[in-house]
């Protein structure tokens, strides 16, 4: 017998692209990209974070 749900991830991730669409809807592509480079350079997010260590790692190797 399988244990209910206690968090709805379908719902959580839905929700979060309904937050993510109204704050760019006023948005142009060039906008929307500099605000997701801006959001990858500074938040603490982990998807940001390994998002840094892979662009550092990518100038490394660029730069031999």
């Amino acid at each position: 017998m399988t244990q209910p749900k206690s968090f709805d991830y379908v719902e959580y991730k839905r929700s979060i692209q309904q937050r993510h669409a109204a704050e760019t809807r006023n948005m142009n592509s060039r906008q929307k990209s500099a605000s997701r480079l801006q959001w990858l350079k500074e938040s603490d997010n982990p998807a940001a974070r390994l998002w840094r260590e892979m662009s550092a790692k990518q100038a490394e190797a660029a730069a031999r």
